[in-house]
């Protein structure tokens, strides 16, 4: 495997520097695979995969953050402290200009090696997934101080509990 690009603009260190979805990201794909961004520009959203650079060890449990402070195994959370450290996030697309992409929503820091960018599309969707109970209040109770709203609109369940 090897990496096709890097986050050149990402989400700061610093849990001070606001939301993710607030931010506009860049992806530099090298210029060996630029070519491969013919299209995506037609999507609204695209599948970024990405290496977790920065992250020296791995854990088999984890608390997930905003969760209920019950520990769980880490492939019940989206840490990234895991065995492989790839993570996975869905971007609103906001300019494709080959070699770059510009992104919102993206939860990698500068520097990360990206894996693979992906078109989102309707093979993509889950209509109403399972989750636990902690991670629906939280969703709820961000519905109920419009945070999720202002976040990004396009997130989130279509099914109302």
């Amino acid at each position: 495997m090897r990496p096709i690009g890097v986050v050149e603009a990402g989400l700061p260190r610093s849990r001070d520097a606001g939301s993710r979805f607030s931010l506009a990201s860049r992806i530099r794909l090298f210029d060996e695979f630029s070519a491969g961004l013919e299209g995506l520009e037609d999507y609204s959203h695209a599948i970024i995969l990405y290496w977790f650079h920065g992250v020296e060890d791995y854990r088999m449990r984890s608390r997930p953050l905003g969760g209920s402070g019950r520990e769980v195994g880490v492939f019940a959370t989206r840490s990234p402290r895991r065995v492989n450290p790839i993570g996975i996030t869905v971007v609103e697309i906001l300019e494709v200009s080959p070699p770059l992409l510009v992104v919102r929503g993206l939860d990698a820091w500068s520097g990360s090696p990206v894996l693979d960018v992906k078109p989102y599309d309707y093979y993509d969707i889950v209509r109403c997934p399972r989750v636990p109970g902690w991670l629906r209040e939280r969703w709820k109770d961000r519905d109920r101080r419009k945070e999720r709203g202002e976040i990004a609109k396009w997130m989130g369940p279509c099914c109302r509990e």
